[in-house]
């Protein structure tokens, strides 16, 4: 088992949600934080940190899916198609290895879980 988490866009989630989901993608997880760049030179003056921090500052939306390690290339060619820009304001995406997974209603553990 894999988990992805992709950090995009708020505007592309309906879409690659939708993709994902037309795909075989189950119980997705969206969070929407704050991001920060590398923060800011600390020897200027203080109105120029407060700017500059605003300017490294962006809402972004936390994709989080755990899936079966076949599923990971379509998943993660559908979000890097679905937020793609070719602008800084493009993020990442993270693939993991997932040691154990248990459903809390049924009991199943492993692939099963999912």
């Amino acid at each position: 088992m894999k988990e992805i988490k992709a950090y995009v866009r708020p505007g592309f989630l309906e879409t690659i949600i939708e993709r994902l989901e037309n795909a075989g993608a189950k119980d997705l997880t969206v969070v929407r934080v704050d991001a920060l760049g590398d923060l800011v030179d600390y020897e200027l003056e203080r109105w120029h940190l407060v700017r500059a921090y605003a300017e490294k500052y962006s809402q972004i939306a936390k994709l989080e899916i755990v899936c079966l390690e076949e599923q990971v290339p379509g998943f993660v060619q559908i979000i890097q198609e679905g937020s793609h820009l070719g602008e800084s304001g493009d993020k990442r995406i993270f693939v993991s290895n997932i040691e154990a997974a248990v459903d809390i209603r049924t009991g199943a553990t492993g692939d099963q879980a999912l």
